[in-house]
């Protein structure tokens, strides 16, 4: 999923948006073991949900195979195991991620000022991060937003963690958010590591869900993702990539 969501150049939220798809599906529906493509059949049904809600432009299903993967999958049975998710999931595609409380938090614990441009693309970059580790599975989505906010305006020296939680008024439990901030900061190292270039955010603060891009290329919309993908599906051994033709599901 980071491989094609760095691809594309898709928006922090629609990373987080399938890896909520994914774990969801995966705490109500038994993969069989003995079938290993359907992990992978899964990924990219997740993948391209979370596009087509989040993305402007969304490449097809199909393109969204552009790494080395094991198998490839013809689009009907994409959209038979997007169908499979979406009932599982009951059709709740609007999930709740710590986008959602940004927003809020970036009011609350910044006094009203207006975030600016790098202050909000910090607290994405580390959203984003906290994807990637299952530890912060134990933490709800609001209690992660809360966490970063505050590490990222202690980290610019803007207030101090300790007395910002301590005196705001949040309908939020302040020991989970400190649980939070202390794994934030135990991971800093890794963090710093591994966060690429700040991430552009497009559109205003007031909007209830937050798009970010490094740049103002559509994905799947010029000559040169095409031929990227081309080029990927050209370079791969076609002793590695199986076409499943039949119904998987």
């Amino acid at each position: 999923m980071q491989e094609v969501h760095s691809h594309y150049n898709f928006g922090p939220l629609t990373l987080c948006l399938s890896v909520n798809y994914m774990d969801r599906f995966l705490s109500s529906f038994d993969l069989p073991h003995d079938k290993s493509w359907m992990q992978q059949l899964m990924s990219v049904a997740c993948l391209s949900l979370a596009v087509k809600m989040e993305e402007t432009v969304a490449p097809l299903p199909v393109d969204l195979q552009v790494c080395d993967e094991y198998y490839a999958f013809e689009p009907r049975n994409i959209k038979r195991m997007e169908l499979v998710v979406m009932e599982t999931l009951k059709w709740r595609m609007h999930s709740v991620t710590p986008f959602s409380f940004l927003c809020y938090f970036l009011d609350k614990f910044n006094e009203g000022k207006p975030p600016s441009y790098m202050l909000v693309s910090r607290c994405a970059e580390l959203i984003v991060a906290t994807v990637k580790d299952y530890r912060f599975l134990s933490f709800r989505p609001s209690e992660i937003a809360a966490a970063v906010v505050l590490w990222v305006l202690a980290e610019n020296q803007v207030i101090s963690f300790s007395s910002a939680l301590a005196a705001s008024e949040i309908p939020v439990n302040k020991e989970m958010i400190a649980g939070c901030y202390a794994l934030l900061v135990k991971k800093r190292g890794n963090f710093s590591a591994s966060l690429s270039a700040p991430l552009s955010p497009i559109g205003v603060l007031d909007v209830p869900c937050f798009s970010f891009r490094n740049d103002d290329t559509t994905p799947g919309s010029s000559p040169s993702n095409n031929n990227s993908s081309s080029n990927d599906q050209a370079s791969t051994p076609a002793s590695k990539r199986r076409r499943l033709s039949a119904s998987p599901i």
